[in-house]
């Protein structure tokens, strides 16, 4: 059996601690005014801007949770959910620049979610084939 590779835990760990830190921010801040009024300069309400982030965090801590359990599906979740709230972000924000320390932690974190190793592991099959190929 081959073993998780390091970097997949703690891409997963980071995922899972900055979901449940955005949530419960987002929650304790939701009332604060200059979040408000920094919210109210995008095209879309503030209602639908913490709709939108609570929905990214979960559907982000429950793909790094079944990432943790080798569910080769979650990768996939995540990484077309990201695309799709960076284009979220890129259509509404009104500084694109905002957009870009996310979108590049996102690029890392799915350059080390699919890489060869990670794909091994993820792979129950061709990590199974690898290993009896290997000399003994």
């Amino acid at each position: 059996m081959v073993k998780r590779p390091f970097l997949v835990t703690i891409s997963c760990w980071f995922l899972i601690f900055g979901s449940l830190s955005a949530l419960v921010s987002s929650y304790l801040g939701r009332n604060d005014p200059a979040m408000q009024a920094e919210m109210g300069h995008s095209v879309i309400s503030a209602e639908a801007q913490y709709a939108i982030l609570m929905f990214s965090m979960g559907i982000n801590l429950v793909a790094a949770l079944a990432m943790l359990q080798r569910q080769r599906g979650a990768r996939t979740v995540y990484l077309v959910w990201g695309v799709i709230d960076i284009v979220i972000c890129l259509a509404t924000l009104p500084v694109k620049m905002h957009v870009l320390p996310g979108a590049l932690l996102f690029a890392v974190i799915c350059a080390l979610l699919y890489s060869p190793k990670s794909n091994a592991w993820f792979s129950p099959r061709k990590a199974a084939n690898d290993a009896c190929m290997t000399p003994a």
